[in-house]
């Protein structure tokens, strides 16, 4: 009998005050990691390996943006989903709130500066 448990995948998106800026599946880079030390393990292991491992996820060069640019009010998480990588930006074009709300939730904060909106009191 086979399962019918959806796949998730982890990503980590990045947005600011004007929208997604990107969304990086994270599941697929790790994929490509263990498939190319799978089909050189052996090279590595005799220290003669000099090709380049497939691209990772450039995080360190998210956060600086997001820190020099810090008047767009950056934020980066990362979070599993079932939902397809074109879903998720479908969903960031038509209902962005919805979907950073979401994230938010049930994702894992990597970097925020985020606006919120202070209390005032009127006396």
């Amino acid at each position: 009998m086979r399962s019918s448990k959806k796949k998730t995948t982890r990503f980590i998106a990045m947005w600011d005050m004007t929208g997604l800026e990107c969304l990086i599946n994270v599941t697929a880079i790790q994929k490509e990691h263990e498939k190319w030390e799978k089909e050189n393990i052996f090279r590595i292991l005799k220290d003669q390996i000099r090709e380049v491992k497939p691209p990772s996820v450039p995080l360190d060069k998210m956060i600086l943006r997001a820190r020099v640019n810090s008047q767009r009010h950056y934020e980066i998480y990362t979070f599993d989903s079932e939902l397809s990588e074109k879903c998720i930006k479908e969903t960031f074009e038509s209902d962005p709130q919805v979907i950073v709300d979401a994230i938010r939730n049930v994702g894992h904060e990597l970097y925020s500066d985020r606006v919120v909106k202070k209390t005032q009191v009127i006396v």
